[in-house]
């Protein structure tokens, strides 16, 4: 795309993304709309949305085995999924203008579904870590496998509370399970696959390539983490119906654009 058509990146921050999998832009959200999407997802977590169903809020692990009583719902929830689809307040974040404008710099479309979305929550000291993975691993049905993520800062994220840490470049490596990740994962850290952390401030917005390694450490700070990850594909993109492996998904709404026959 040359930068004549650009919406809102720059030609550099396009070549960025293109060869790193992922890019940091800063500033998309105004302090205002960070409460609103502060004040949702904690009414969300706290289960007074009659609207959402059950099965979209996941515990942390400790609190799911019973290591620990729940005494406070929102900050047992390791994350919230599937919302965006029963909620206009998190819909509306979903097809925010700037991130739209973003989406289609990068997907080079304006022609937009949504796969799905998840509110990783990651409450203070229990907050677990999440390995390296690739997300298209597990969306394993969509192809192309060239999805991106926009993952929104509620919260400060740091290295200290979990922020989102990438192995650049990983996403030009194809569609690799777990037991071939662990090949490699001795050798992330060296001058050839550097970590690379992605602190942000809220209302900040990492977004990166569903083919991009990518993990988030243990939050063992005292504070908590939130961070909205919305997960946004092409149109045209084909869902495989052989595969049976793959999350079942909520019917995939339309953000921008056309929708297409035999397609998502």
């Amino acid at each position: 795309m040359s930068k004549a058509g650009l919406r809102y990146l720059t030609e550099d921050q396009l070549i960025s993304f293109i060869i790193n999998g992922f890019l940091i832009v800063e500033d998309v959200l105004s302090a205002n709309e960070v409460k609103v999407l502060s004040e949702r997802c904690d009414m969300i977590a706290a289960g007074e949305a009659g609207h959402i169903p059950e099965t979209s809020l996941q515990l942390e692990q400790v609190f799911r085995e019973g290591k620990k009583p729940v005494e406070n719902q929102v900050l047992a929830t390791r994350k919230l999924f599937d919302i965006a689809v029963y909620d206009p307040v998190m819909w509306e974040h979903v097809v925010h203008p700037k991130i739209i404008a973003i989406i289609i710099d990068l997907l080079n479309t304006q022609d937009i579904k949504l796969y799905g979305d998840q509110l990783f929550m990651k409450p203070a000291k229990v907050g677990a870590e999440v390995p390296w993975h690739q997300d298209s691993a597990s969306w394993r049905d969509i192809f192309p496998m060239e999805m991106v993520s926009a993952w929104t800062a509620i919260d400060e994220a740091t290295e200290e509370n979990g922020c989102l840490t990438y192995i650049p470049g990983t996403h030009r490596w194809g569609m690799m399970h777990k037991s071939k990740v662990n090949w490699f994962s001795s050798d992330f850290g060296s001058d050839q696959w550097p970590i690379i952390s992605a602190p942000l401030k809220p209302g900040s917005i990492s977004f990166h390539h569903s083919l991009t390694l990518h993990r988030t450490c243990a939050n063992l700070s005292g504070k908590r983490r939130r961070g909205y990850s919305v997960h946004y594909m092409r149109a045209t993109s084909r869902k495989d119906e052989t595969v049976t492996d793959a999350p079942k998904m909520p019917p995939f709404k339309q953000v921008c654009g056309r929708s297409f026959e035999n397609c998502v």
